[in-house]
């Protein structure tokens, strides 16, 4: 029995701009991002948190993890979520003369690692001073752009990974007294 589909699996294509982008941005090479990028786009996975969960509690302490975790929970939650509703297929599926620099699996929209990546910068904004805040900026635009120069995105799930993640972040600032008020023990100042 097939799987009748609502959303059809190429309509990413329909949108004129996000394949120009794509191609601008995935056709243009460069020796040194490619080889920047080979190993800075492992910054946008859940396994690097240990490298920033420092930062969050140097600048907020036990309430900044808390809220992280939260927001990386409700990003956890909503990203599949949309993957699985939508079940969009990498570019290299749907186009020619893909730059993948890469293997990649699952779905491609939206971005998870650029989700990640502004989740914890949409978090800090929160705790951090400016200076910092601009680095974690940085860092998130840095990986938003690579999975699309490396061939892993279109620019639509960037865009909507950056949002969500972002979103999340204020949301688990929204929700972060509830739970507060809820753990059966106080936070450490």
């Amino acid at each position: 029995m097939s799987e009748e589909r609502r959303i059809p699996n190429d309509w990413q294509l329909k949108i004129k701009w996000n394949v120009k982008l794509f191609y601008i941005i995935n056709s243009k090479r460069s020796k040194y991002l490619d080889i920047f990028y080979k190993y800075y786009f492992r910054l946008g996975k859940s396994y690097t948190l240990p490298v920033f969960i420092p930062f969050f509690y140097y600048y907020g302490k036990w309430i900044a993890i808390l809220h992280l975790t939260t927001a990386l929970i409700i990003t956890g939650i909503i990203m599949p979520l949309i993957k699985y509703t939508f079940r969009h297929q990498r570019p290299y599926k749907l186009l020619e003369n893909v730059n993948l620099l890469e293997p990649v699996t699952l779905k491609s929209f939206p971005s998870a690692d650029t989700a990640y990546a502004f989740t914890l910068a949409g978090v800090i904004i929160f705790y951090a001073p400016v200076s910092i805040i601009a680095l974690f900026f940085i860092y998130a635009l840095l990986i938003a752009y690579g999975r699309v120069y490396m061939g892993a995105h279109f620019p639509v799930d960037v865009l909507v990974g950056g949002v969500l993640g972002s979103l999340s972040a204020c949301l688990a600032k929204y929700i972060l007294p509830l739970i507060i008020d809820i753990l059966p023990f106080s936070l450490p100042l």
